[in-house]
């Protein structure tokens, strides 16, 4: 005949039994004065969810003020004195040097922290710059497009009409223009929205103009000429004054001939 052993099933999680007996072989003697065993009893039952820990907390902070104020009330019913005297001195239970570590270990970590977010910024900074510098890049791009467009279209429609010299006149006057230039005609400014024949026509015509403005003809090969007659006298202000007058002895040298 066989035997079948079963396996001794061990509660682990709230064994009240168990817990039962260790109370009882620990329990003091009820008749023994408060004063000898110091116990304070919370006369309530707690019911929370183990796995809410707001409300847990809160639980044990109930039942430690109501210990404390019960423990006052007896040690004053039994007349034992329960404040710190002035002069107790109640050594700390960490050393100076252990809290030396942790106030380090605090610095650092505020440290990192600081360092961490400055190279934050910079990034963001370096990320906002290169979005200005390909805003400007590509606002420059627009614009060198444009001025060849206006380019194209200038020698495509004043190419035949125009020779040479006043085609370079017209397209450097193309090229000076920009849109605020533009927009200056439209504001009723005088002189701003006069076209190239009035200008040439009150301020006449300088001839070439651009790179070869001072390029040398034949004429002014052959010229040997001092160049322009309004240049000033140097050393002078430009007007010669009144003649000195002579002395007595010259003039007298002067009539006697």
């Amino acid at each position: 005949m066989s035997l079948e052993i079963l396996p001794a099933v061990v509660l682990l999680i709230n064994n009240e039994a168990a817990l039962d007996r260790v109370r009882e072989n620990i329990q003091l003697d009820p008749s023994l004065p408060w004063t000898e065993t110091l116990a304070v009893t919370y006369d309530k039952g707690i019911e929370v969810d183990v796995n809410d820990d707001l409300k847990r907390e809160l639980e044990f902070y109930k039942q430690a003020i109501h210990g404390a104020n019960l423990a006052r009330s007896l040690a004053a019913k039994h007349q034992l004195p329960f404040t710190r005297p002035a002069d107790f001195y109640a050594e700390m239970v960490k050393s100076d040097a252990h809290m030396e570590r942790i106030r380090q270990r605090l610095l650092d970590e505020t440290a990192v922290i600081k360092k961490s977010e400055e190279k934050k910024r910079e990034r963001e900074g370096k990320k906002f710059g290169k979005q200005v510098q390909m805003e400007k890049l590509k606002e420059r791009e627009r614009a060198k497009k444009d001025m060849d467009d206006r380019i194209r279209g200038l020698k495509r429609k004043r190419k035949d009409a125009l020779d040479g010299d006043e085609f370079e006149v017209e397209l450097e006057d193309a090229l000076k223009e920009r849109p605020a230039k533009r927009q200056a005609g439209k504001t009723g400014k005088p002189g701003s929205s006069m076209s190239r024949t009035k200008r040439d026509a009150k301020f006449g015509f300088g001839g070439k103009v651009g790179r070869r403005a001072k390029q040398n003809t034949k004429e002014s090969t052959d010229s040997f000429g001092g160049g322009s007659q309004s240049r000033k006298p140097v050393g002078g202000k430009g007007k010669k004054g009144p003649a000195k007058r002579l002395g007595k002895s010259r003039r007298m040298r002067a009539s006697g001939k």
